[in-house]
């Protein structure tokens, strides 16, 4: 039971997740909007990396919030 109250997040550190997902969706919705009015290669290149590295971001950021809420 000890082990739960030191791993359930605090308020601050909940909003401060809560913030970082919101803040990487927003990029990669960015991303995927602003896609189609690109015509360089290169540049296209680039944000499709970005949107691969933002969406690994979500996945984690949500599975961590998930394992949180099962703990406690």
């Amino acid at each position: 039971m000890a082990a739960q109250k030191e791993k359930a997040l605090a308020p601050h550190e909940a909003l401060e997740l809560h913030e970082m997902l919101r803040s990487e969706i927003t990029g990669y919705r960015k991303l995927q909007a602003t896609m189609i009015m690109v015509e360089d290669n290169e540049l296209k290149d680039f944000m499709k990396e970005s949107m691969n590295y933002k969406r690994e971001n979500i996945e984690q950021l949500r599975n961590f919030i998930l394992a949180q809420g099962k703990l406690q």
